[in-house]
């Protein structure tokens, strides 16, 4: 459950709601009137969950927890208040959220179930504590439980999203080698003298091709879903003159095609993940290669900063060709949607997908006869989990 516990976030979360020693301070004289409270918060929450989950489920999820979820979260809520807030604390949150993913507890009732807790104890602050004192308790007992919601919360969408990640990665998997076995079958046919059956060959080997294509795109497309990225400051024009390369001896490289650089001096360098990167680059190269016309063949990459996105480097891709209906083009950047006859309608999703990982944007425009493809990257480190609170009266 552990194999993938991001403290950094987690840790960034609990700083910038203000979350320290002064905040669990205003709370600590009321911890036992809290408490005696608890009692009630587990009652409701054992209920709630007895309602949605299926009674033989509610048998394993009893075992699991050792004794019934009214006296889990009794026990929960008697210690949230006086004990630290500490990383232990956070790694706590972080595997209930998991396993009422695993157990098959709805996210909606997850959320519900902090909502109503959250009255109960704010009812009770009103209703004991004196009117001088109110002011600071509240605020501590809400920011406890907003980091408890988001902490929860995103460790039941990671242990959904691995599922589903872990899912696609079996298809892969095993639809790889039936496809190889496939595939070398029709390539033996193909060698048939009989013209009927050598065409019959290469529709099927095309179709295995490109069926594999496919479910490797999917895997790749959830890979990315689930990545955290590592944010580094990269060389703009050494990445793309590496993926210019790593094209150029491929298959689909047109013959005599020269690419024109025009890279801007004044923007060297780019915020992204090293991998993410590259995969954006491949893919964005790649669309615009499988979009050019075989006859007039041309591509051009420029960097630049524009106006309306200062804090952003842009890398333009460009080519001639014609987007769809401007209504289509959104379409574009969903899966299975493709205007190539052997595409997969990946790439461009991988692409968008990747640059948002980095705090950018992918899009396409026409640009008289051409089509450009927009790569919009930070060009300043992120502050994002640096664990600088951000001013709000700033």
């Amino acid at each position: 459950m552990d194999e993938y516990l991001p403290l950094s976030q987690l840790n960034y979360f609990r700083n910038e709601i203000g979350l320290d020693e002064s905040r669990l301070a205003a709370i600590r004289p009321y911890a036992a009137m809290l408490t005696a409270h608890s009692e009630a918060a587990g009652s409701y929450l054992g209920e709630l969950y007895r309602m949605v989950i299926p009674k033989p489920q509610m048998e394993i999820i009893t075992e699991y927890f050792g004794g019934t979820l009214q006296d889990f979260w009794f026990r929960w809520y008697s210690r949230l208040w006086d004990r630290p807030w500490d990383e232990d604390f956070l790694a706590e949150l972080w595997r209930q959220g998991v396993t009422s993913a695993r157990m098959g507890i709805d996210l909606q009732y997850v959320m519900l179930g902090e909502v109503k807790s959250r009255q109960l104890f704010l009812r009770a602050i009103r209703d004991e504590v004196p009117m001088e004192m109110r002011a600071p308790v509240v605020l501590a007992v809400n920011d406890l439980l907003d980091l408890c919601l988001i902490v929860r919360s995103k460790g039941h969408v990671y242990h959904r999203s691995h599922v589903d990640q872990s899912l696609m990665q079996g298809i892969f998997h095993q639809t790889r080698n039936p496809l190889t076995v496939i595939g070398g079958m029709a390539t033996r046919l193909a060698r048939n003298a009989d013209p009927a059956v050598r065409e019959s060959a290469h529709a099927i080997l095309d179709e295995a091709l490109r069926l594999e294509r496919m479910t490797r795109d999917i895997s790749t497309l959830n890979s990315i879903g689930l990545s955290e990225p590592s944010i580094a400051t990269l060389d703009a024009s050494a990445m793309i003159g590496e993926a210019l390369e790593g094209l150029r001896t491929g298959p689909l490289w047109p013959q005599g095609l020269t690419p024109e650089t025009s890279l801007d001096p004044a923007h060297p360098t780019l915020q992204a993940d090293p991998s993410l990167l590259r995969e954006i680059l491949k893919q964005v190269l790649v669309n615009a290669l499988e979009a050019m016309p075989p006859e007039a063949p041309a591509l051009r990459v420029a960097t630049r900063v524009d106006a309306a996105t200062p804090s952003h480097l842009s890398i333009v891709v460009s080519g001639p060709g014609a987007l769809p209906r401007d209504q289509e083009v959104d379409a574009l950047f969903l899966p299975f949607n493709s205007s190539k006859p052997q595409g997969t309608g990946f790439g461009l999703p991988i692409a968008l997908l990747a640059a948002r990982k980095c705090r950018g944007q992918v899009s396409l425009a026409q640009t008289g006869q051409d089509v450009a493809c927009t790569v919009k990257l930070p060009l300043e480190p992120q502050t994002f989990y640096a664990g600088n609170p951000l001013r709000l009266d700033a």
